[in-house]
Formats: structure tokens, sequence, C-alpha cells
């Protein structure tokens, strides 16, 4: 998220240097704030292979902290200069918490639709790679057209990046992932490449693992499998690559080489990633 919003500087005035890193900072407390929120939820004793802050301090300590950090960052927000719309800030940041309430609100159902997915992902992922992207821009004050491109390509890679990530959960190994695979469904969270999978098979005996009351460790690792053998990685990873294209499409028609330049190996580096 900063290295987009560093990024995205590139295409305004080089003299609002200060202005961007500011603002790399904001969305970093922001991200740093859900995933202290997150592992409060999953009660999720690692992240990348360290202990989280839940589970070092407690429920009650970790949430200050990420709350800490939310009210911070909106502090900042307020303090800055250019062309970021303030509104864009806050209105990420309520879809943020709103796909959280979806997802959390919705443990354990494993019948939602792809439509409903993608909405989730879109306001918890993607939502604050568009903006990570976009304010970079519009706090060096690039040209509007170019903010707009810069919206749309982090929104795209953000999307991207969660399937993804939503795929490693399936076939990662812990080892690199920091964390156990398969840790949204046991946490009863439907992501696609299951959701793909039910779809394929329609009814069957993957369908009556997911409809149990209670996923167990050996209920998931069955359901892994059988996601597997299904094709619902593959549907899946079909699915992010059509959001990385549309991506590079619009990362191709800005005109800045080096801004390009740039865009590309991120772009190349999130697309190869296996943790």
């Amino acid at each position: 998220r900063p290295a987009l919003a560093m990024i995205g500087y590139r295409l305004g005035k080089a003299e609002h240097h200060q202005r961007v890193v500011k603002i790399a900072g904001v969305l970093e407390m922001v991200h740093l704030a859900s995933l202290i929120h997150d592992d409060i939820i999953d009660k999720a004793a690692l992240r990348r292979g360290l202990p989280t802050l839940y589970a070092q301090v407690g429920v009650k300590q970790a949430v200050q902290a990420g709350d800490y950090l939310l009210s911070k960052a909106m502090t900042l927000v307020n303090t800055q200069e250019g062309d970021l719309n303030t509104n864009a800030v806050a209105n990420t940041f309520s879809r943020l918490c709103e796909s959280e309430l979806s997802q959390d609100g919705g443990l354990g159902d494993f019948s939602i639709s792809k439509a409903t997915y993608l909405r989730r992902i879109g306001g918890k992922t993607a939502s604050l790679f568009a903006l990570s992207a976009y304010a970079g821009a519009a706090v060096s004050e690039a040209p509007r057209e170019a903010q707009y491109l810069m919206h749309r390509i982090g929104y795209n890679l953000g999307m991207a990046f969660q399937i993804q990530d939503d795929i490693l959960d399936y076939n990662g190994e812990k080892s690199r992932l920091g964390k156990e695979v398969g840790r949204d469904l046991l946490s009863g969270i439907p992501t696609l490449p299951l959701l793909e999978a039910l779809a394929v098979e329609k009814e069957g005996p993957l369908h009556d693992l997911v409809n149990k009351s209670k996923m167990t460790k050996l209920r998931a690792k069955r359901a892994i499998t059988l996601t597997h053998q299904l094709g619902g990685l593959e549907r899946a990873d079909k699915i992010a690559q059509g959001y990385a294209e549309r991506a590079l499409n619009d990362i191709n028609r800005l005109s800045h080489s080096e801004a390009q330049g740039m865009l590309i190996r991120l772009f190349e580096r999130l697309s190869k990633r296996d943790y």
C-alpha cells in the first residue's frame, strides 16, 4: 500500500514528497489496524510466522492499539494538503468496516454468492489498495486522469491480491505462510476457491462437509482436498488473472515511463508470491 502511494506520487510534482510520505504512513496505520482487529476476530496466534499482538497482550490492549492507529490516521488525514479528498478516505474506512462486519456476521455460511464474496473483498482489501494508489497521485497534484487511472489500477491489483491470498490458504505451506493452511475455512470464512468448487459440484460430499454445524480440522482437510479435485483453485486463479490483466492494461495507459516500470515490477512481484 505505501509502495502504491509512492509510485502514484511520481505522476505529480516532486516538491510534494513529504506529503506523500505522510499519507503512506496513514495508509500503513489503517492496514495495521485492520490486521490487529482481524487477528482478534480470528483468535490468531501467528501472522507471517510471528506472534500476533492479540496473542502477546490480549484482546483489550490489542483492540485499543487498533483503535488508536485508526484515530491517529484520521487526525493526520485532516491535516493533509493537496488534492486528496478526505471523503474518499472516510468512505474507504467505512467500506473496510462494513465488509468486515458482513464477513463476521456470515461466518459459517458457505452458501453465499460469488458476488457477495467479491463485494466483501472489494471493501476490505481492494478499496485500500485503490485509495493508496489514488492518494499518492492526489497529494502530489498529478493530473486528474492519472489519479483515476491509479485508483483503478490499485483496485484491480487489490482484488487479484486478495483472491491469490485466499488461494494460498488452500495450497500454501505453513512455513511460508506463517500461519495454518486452511485457517479461513476453519474460521467459517467462505472464499473463492471453495465457492468455485461448490459451484462445480452442485451437490455432493463437499456440500455435506461445509453444511455441518462446525468445521473441524479433519473436515477442513477433506474439504481442501475436494476443492483441489473439483478445480476450485484453478477457477479462482483465472478470476484473479482477469483482475490482474485489467490492472496491467491501465498501467500501460500511463504516460509516465518510470511509474509504469515500477508498477510492472510490483505487479510481477505480487503475481509470483507464495506467502
